[in-house]
Order: C-alpha cells, then sequence, then structure tokens
C-alpha cells in the first residue's frame, strides 16, 4: 500500500530490484484497475489520468506516473494506491479522498462595505470563490487580502478578516469570510521632517491623495482622510510622486522623500471606536540646480533644432521637470502622427554639486514606423459597421495616427449612439505584417429609440392623450425618426420628420419636417387668451467644412393664424401696488393669418465629446434667419443669433461648462411692427433656470410685457461627476430682452444661480434634472426660488 508521500521511495527500491531481475514478458498482468472511496466524481473521470490498464504488463514505473498524475488534478485530499495479488495477476485500487466543494460563501461583520461591492470587487478582479468549485485555501488567502484593502480605502486599516471553512454535507464546504473592522482612523495630521526650503503647509498642498481631516482643504471628498500604500506609492498619481514632482519643479532634483512614519492614537469615546493617524514624512531636499547642457540621444526622425524649441528650458534657467514633461507630451503627439506610437522618451540628469549644475539628456526610443491593419468593431449589435466606420479618420493601409486616432473616438462619442469610449481602443500585431497594427473599437450600444403612449393633464394644454415614437439611430443606419401626435381639448399636435446624415453614403445632411400643432391658450390673471395655429414644413441639407464643422441650409414655410383673442380676467389677489405685467398678443397687431417664408443658413463647429455629460470641447454656431422679402410670404424679418459654448475639464471628476449667446431680430419692408410671437421673452430651464418660460424681457409704463427684439445670455455651469450617469452641477445664469432702441445695459440683468442634479436614464438615454435656483437680480413679481423638473440639458 502506498501513501502518497511514501510513493517515491518504496517505488524507486522496487523499480532498481525488479529491473535488474526480471524480463518484461515474464511480469504479470494487470487483472483490474478501480477506485474506491469517490462520493460525487466519476470514477472513469479519475481513471482518465490512469494509463495502467487491465490486461496489461504491471509496470511499478508507470504506475508510479499514473499516481502522481492523479494526485496533480487538484480533485483530492488524499491518496492511496494499493496492489495486491489475484487470481490472474496485480488488481490495483486507488482509494480516494475527495476534495469538498465550495457550496456558500458568505461575508459576515462588514458594515463599511456592502456585500454586493465586496462580490463586484472580487468579480472585477477574478479573484472570487466560484460554487461548486473545489476549496483552495490560497484562493481565500487572497479574497482575504482584497477585503483588508477595500477596507483600509474606509478607513479601517486595523480590520481583520478570517477564513472559516465549514463541512456542509458529504463533500460540501461553506466558506466564511469573519470581518472585524475595528475602529475607524482618520489621518489627524500629516508632517514633514528635514525640509527648509518649503514649509508644511506648502507641502501638504501638494498631496492630492491624503490630506489631514478638515472641512476646508475638502479631504471630506472622495475618502482622502484614509491612507494606503498604493494612496502614496503610485508612481503617477502617488503623493511621493507629487512631492518628487514639486521639488524637481523647483530645481532640487537631489531631493527624496521618505518612507512615512505611521503612529497612531486613539480618538474620544463614543458610540463608534475611532483612532487618528499621524503621519511624519522625512524629507532631504538637497540644493537648487540650474541646467547645464541639454543634449538628444536617438533623435533621428526629426532635426534637432526644432524639437529643443519644446522643452523650455534653456542653460541657466532653474530645472523645471513640468518643462522637460509637457516638452514630450508635445513629442509624443509629433511621433504618433507619423507612426511612431511606441515611442518613449527617458531624462538622464547628472547633477554636478560643485557647480550646482545639472545636465539633461533626452534619450529618444523611436522603434519603429506602423501602419493601420484592419479596422474592427465589437459590440454594435444594432448600429451598422459603415455607421462607425464613415467616423474613423484612419484607413487601413496608412500610417497610424494616434492624432486621427483621438478625433475617431470623439466623433464616435458625439453620436451618442454608445457609451462613451474613455480609453483608447484595442491595438494588436495584424497577419498582414509585422508593422501593422489591427484596431479594434469596442462599443457597447445605448437605446436611442423612444416610444411613448399616453395622456395627462397640463394647466397649459389641458387634458390631452398623446403617442410618439423617436430615434437617433433608425435601423442602426444612423438616421434620425420621428413621429408625434398630440390631442387634447386645448391642444392639437402632429408631427413627423426624417433626417439622414449621410445621403447617398457621402457626408451629406438632409432632412424634412411636416408638423401642425394648434394651442389654444385660454385667459387668465395678466395673460390675454387665443389661440396659435401653425401649420408648416421644412427641409434641410447640410456639408461638411472640416473634421468639426458643418454649413447647414434650412428653407421652411409656415402659416401662422392668430385667431379667438379674448382679455386677460381680474385676479382680486394680485397686490395692486405691485401688479405683473399683462402679456397680451394684440399689442403688436390683430388677429389674422401670417404666412412666413424661411430661409436659414447656419455655420456649426463642434468639438464636444458627449451631447448629453459633457466635459471638453466647444460648440460655436452663427444662424441667420431671413423671412419674408425676395422669399415671399407676409411676415419681413432678419434674425441673427451667435452661440459660443466651451466646456474646460478641470480635475478628472469635474469641469467647467459657459455659454454665451446674442440674438437679433429685425423687420424690414411692410412689416413695421414684429409679431408677437417673434419677440423675445427669456426664462425656463434651458435659458435662466429660476424663472418660468416667457417671463424676462422688457415691459411699458402701462406694466405691458413688450418682448424685445435682442437679448444677451450667460450660463455657466460647473459639473460634478458623482457615478455612472449622476451628475451635480452648480449653476449661474444671466440674461435679459431688450426693447427697440434700448441700449443693452448689464444692470437690467435677470440672474439666477443655484445647484442641479442630473441622471441620465439608462434606457431613454436622456437627462432627467432637479432644480433648485436662487435670483437674486429679478423683477417685483418674480419668484425669489424656485423648485424645478426638468427634462435634456441648458446647453
Amino acid at each position: 500500500m502506498i501513501r502518497r508521500g511514501l510513493l517515491a521511495v518504496a517505488f524507486g527500491l522496487g523499480i532498481t530490484a525488479g529491473a535488474a531481475a526480471q524480463d518484461p514478458d515474464s511480469l504479470p498482468v494487470v487483472e483490474s484497475v478501480n477506485v474506491q472511496g469517490n462520493q460525487f466524481l466519476d470514477p472513469g473521470t479519475l481513471l482518465f489520468y490512469v494509463s495502467t490498464k487491465p490486461g496489461e504488463r504491471y509496470d511499478e514505473r508507470r504506475l508510479k506516473d499514473d499516481f502522481r498524475r492523479l494526485w496533480d488534478t487538484g480533485f483530492l485530499d488524499d491518496l492511496v494506491l494499493s496492489v495486491t495479488d489475484g487470481p490472474k495477476g496485480k488488481i490495483v485500487v486507488f482509494r480516494v479522498q475527495e476534495r469538498k466543494r465550495v457550496q456558500i460563501v458568505d461575508f459576515r461583520g462588514n458594515k463599511s462595505i456592502s456585500t454586493t461591492n465586496i462580490e463586484e470587487e472580487l468579480k472585477k478582479r477574478e479573484a472570487g470563490l466560484k460554487i461548486d468549485t473545489f476549496f483552495d485555501p490560497a484562493k481565500a488567502r487572497r479574497v482575504e487580502a482584497i477585503i483588508k484593502e477595500m477596507l483600509a480605502e474606509k478607513g479601517h486599516d486595523a480590520a481583520t478578516v478570517k477564513v472559516d471553512a465549514k463541512i456542509v454535507g458529504g463533500a460540501g464546504q461553506q466558506v466564511s469570510f469573519i470581518i472585524d473592522e475595528g475602529p475607524k482612523t482618520k489621518v489627524k495630521t500629516v508632517d514633514f521632517t528635514g525640509n527648509t526650503v518649503f514649509s508644511d503647509g506648502k507641502l501638504r498642498k501638494q498631496m492630492k491623495k491624503v490630506k489631514p481631516a478638515g472641512f476646508w482643504n475638502l479631504s471630506w471628498l472622495s475618502g482622502k482622510t484614509t491612507y494606503t500604500k498604493e494612496k502614496w506609492e503610485d508612481p503617477v498619481e502617488g503623493d511621493r510622486a507629487k512631492l518628487e514632482n514639486f521639488y524637481l519643479n523647483h530645481g532640487y532634483v537631489t531631493a527624496q522623500i521618505g518612507e512615512p512614519k505611521i503612529t497612531y492614537t486613539d480618538g474620544k469615546p463614543g458610540k463608534k471606536p475611532k483612532r487618528h493617524m499621524h503621519i511624519e514624512i522625512p524629507v532631504t531636499e538637497g540644493d537648487q540646480y540650474r541646467v547645464g547642457d541639454l543634449k538628444f540621444e536617438g533623435l533621428t526622425v526629426f532635426k534637432e533644432e526644432p524639437i529643443r524649441g519644446l522643452f523650455k528650458l534653456k542653460p541657466g534657467d532653474v530645472y523645471k521637470e513640468s518643462s522637460i514633461r509637457k516638452g514630450y507630451d508635445k513629442l509624443r503627439d509629433m511621433y504618433g502622427s507619423l507612426g511612431y506610437f511606441q515611442w518613449t522618451g527617458l531624462t538622464k540628469r547628472t547633477p554636478d554639486p560643485e557647480k550646482k549644475v545639472v545636465d539633461v539628456v533626452l534619450a529618444m526610443e523611436e522603434d519603429k514606423r506602423y501602419y493601420v491593419g484592419r479596422i474592427k468593431f465589437v459590440g454594435n449589435d444594432t448600429t451598422r459597421d459603415k455607421v462607425i466606420r464613415r467616423e474613423i479618420y484612419m484607413n487601413e493601409g496608412e500610417v497610424f495616427n494616434t492624432e486621427a486616432l483621438k478625433i475617431s473616438i470623439r466623433r464616435i462619442n458625439q453620436l451618442g449612439y454608445f457609451k462613451p469610449m474613455e480609453g483608447a481602443p484595442e491595438l494588436g500585431p495584424s497577419p498582414l505584417g509585422e508593422d501593422k497594427i489591427d484596431v479594434t473599437f469596442k462599443v457597447e450600444e445605448q437605446n436611442r429609440n423612444q416610444f411613448t403612449f399616453g395622456g395627462g393633464v397640463s394647466g397649459l394644454e389641458g387634458t390631452f392623450i398623446n403617442a410618439s415614437f423617436s430615434t437617433a439611430n433608425f435601423l442602426g443606419a444612423g438616421e434620425t425618426f420621428q413621429v408625434s401626435a398630440q390631442s387634447g381639448r386645448r391642444t392639437k399636435n402632429y408631427q413627423i420628420a426624417v433626417t439622414e446624415p449621410y445621403l447617398f453614403d457621402r457626408p451629406i445632411t438632409a432632412g424634412f419636417d411636416v408638423y401642425k400643432r394648434r394651442l389654444e391658450y385660454e385667459p387668465f390673471a395678466t395673460v390675454a387668451g387665443y389661440t396659435l395655429d401653425t401649420t408648416g414644413a421644412s427641409l434641410i441639407t447640410g456639408l461638411p467644412m472640416g473634421r468639426f464643422s458643418r454649413v447647414f441650409v434650412n428653407y421652411s414655410y409656415e402659416i401662422i393664424k392668430l385667431e379667438d383673442i379674448q382679455p386677460a380676467l381680474v385676479d382680486p389677489n394680485v397686490d395692486p401696488t405691485n401688479p405683473p405685467p399683462l402679456f397680451d398678443p394684440t399689442f403688436f397687431g390683430e388677429e389674422g393669418r401670417r404666412r412666413e417664408s424661411r430661409l436659414t443658413p447656419s455655420l456649426v463647429h463642434n468639438t464636444v465629446d458627449n451631447p448629453w455629460t459633457p466635459r471638453s470641447g466647444m460648440k460655436h454656431s452663427l444662424t441667420v434667419a431671413l423671412t419674408g422679402g425676395p422669399l415671399g410670404g407676409t411676415v419681413n424679418y432678419v434674425r441673427p443669433d451667435v452661440e459660443a459654448i466651451f466646456y474646460i475639464p478641470h480635475t478628472k471628476r469635474t469641469a467647467l461648462g459657459v455659454r454665451g449667446e446674442f440674438a437679433l431680430i429685425k423687420p424690414f419692408g411692410d412689416t413695421k411692427l414684429l409679431p408677437y410671437y417673434q419677440r423675445f421673452f427669456l426664462g425656463g430651464e434651458t435659458q435662466i433656470r429660476g424663472y418660468n418660460v416667457r417671463t424676462v424681457g422688457p415691459f411699458d409704463v402701462e406694466n405691458r410685457a413688450l418682448g424685445g427684439d435682442k437679448f444677451v445670455l450667460f450660463n455657466a455651469e460647473y459639473y460634478i461627476d458623482i457615478m455612472g450617469p449622476l451628475r451635480f452641477l452648480f449653476f449661474y445664469d444671466a440674461g435679459q430682452a431688450y426693447a427697440e432702441g434700448e441700449p443693452i445695459t448689464l444692470k437690467k440683468l435677470r440672474t439666477s444661480t443655484g445647484a442641479e442634479l442630473r441622471f441620465v436614464m439608462p434606457v431613454l438615454n436622456v437627462p432627467f434634472r432637479l432644480i433648485y435656483a436662487w435670483n437674486p437680480q429679478r423683477d417685483p413679481f418674480q419668484p425669489k426660488t424656485q423648485f424645478k423638473f426638468a427634462v435634456g440639458t441648458t446647453f
């Protein structure tokens, strides 16, 4: 009988003696090979790893290999081999004890991190214990280490995690991770020793991951009051790297940041135990160095002189590492545009302690030029390949251009069909050649189809029912299609619109829109009643003027009826000393029918990275609407509109958005006064959030709302991306409409400021908004504060 640990010695003796004394033909045969003791594993599964078969000559060396092979499967906790004599030969029996299979995995004692978060992190790291697999103590220890890391991120760096494995049933195993979080640890102080040039406060400001607990330093954001090795040691984003770069940017090229010394003190007694962490960081500053010689190595693609100008350092300047890095960034783009995307730069510094100068060598590892192999797409289950491919500014066989790759990613994100691509696509070797790179864009579809059917009651529209279908990616071909119908007591709206962004597979926009809208405004206090009936159609076409610029031409024809005028009602609750202005469409013309024939050319430049959650880019548009004149119709006016939007990223999770807009409308020819419906009023969640729609504008001495022939509008938003599709923002809005002959003055601006919460619905892919606004500069009749629910974006 041979047990797993004694097999080598026992077989070793038997084989040596047997080989010398016996002829192979004289060896006995194997009568049977059996497995005993198995409960759940099929005998055939185990015997698959045994090469010794009944009827063959008995071979101890071969049986030894079978034993090892069966043990190495990892299926067993114990294995015993016995060989006995039978009537017809040797009887071989493998007596097994199966390893336990995991049946239950649970976590006990966790409070700061949920079980769901633990399971998601284990799945992300591919470290979980899977049900119905063999229990592996090494995997359990890895899970234990990951849980400790997660708890340390939450401030529980003294937490303990123990594995409790119990037998369940015959061969099952329940694995429980017993968690004792211990007291929560917060960084109380961060001090430095050895620093004389820069103060402790100056150095603390350079640390972005770890800060002492406090309100004004915003340490309570993103868990900055907890310390982990990763936050300190990360070679790029870690606080040690931040401190080293700070010294390098001030010429201290020999400065060294030592290992932190950490001590603990107990916090104040309370319901939850706490302890304080005190961090002491040793610093060796050394001397400040100036640049000596600046040389280049390995530079063959470019000439040295133009490249030298990228690095803003001259002999005699105080050494500044950020100048080197900015030069590398520019040089990386230059190499990448020529196909050398694997270029790397290395800085070699040789300080001279006596002269206090440092010689700098910038070594280039250029590698070779690469070309585009195959361009592939993964994840576009609905959207056709050609819809994505036409946004790619790279062609197969051309030089691999990293700048064109960046533009391609931005163009794909602008479509809005997919979740934003944040990183580079997958790059891999191509079978087409050693200098070819296959590019695979991995996208994740977003639902761009919206179907609604329902009804409701609105203060403006009364009771109604509606149905609509709209999509920005019809049948995955990229067309925009919309059809809607609404009917009610005071409203009737019908519309059908189609836009093709690539007509005949060329970058030509073409589309049409046919609509009929009828809305009965019932009279109420300070607002006259009337019916506005509009029937129209429009055609649009557009051509590219650059990678991110397009020119559009829109022609529309509308028949507008203003009828059923009813005077405003008298509200006894209105303060007669401070009444709101009267809105009455009969101020500038009686009821009747008007025809508007309008041609609207526009130029749009758009580099915004995402239509719903933008972080970077700009959008500029210039639109001039010409109505009437040579186009016919009964109304003549020209309306130019200029809009500029900028998105400026701040940190990884924050960005600033700014919009400025100016518009002017002027009648000409037979039109002396503008129709009331064409005059400018501001207000609403797309303009000035704290005011209702059409409530910001000029009014005369008789307190009549006039509307303006021009307006200015300014919006600013500071975005904070909380998680996933959830975004919080602070905003400031200012704007006003001005009447004819009235100068534009900032004193008359109406302002609104506040906060907003936006959530992009995963199915509808439209932002839902909760807005709280405070209106500091307002008219007496306008609200001081407002809380609103809205859909979409402001700009």
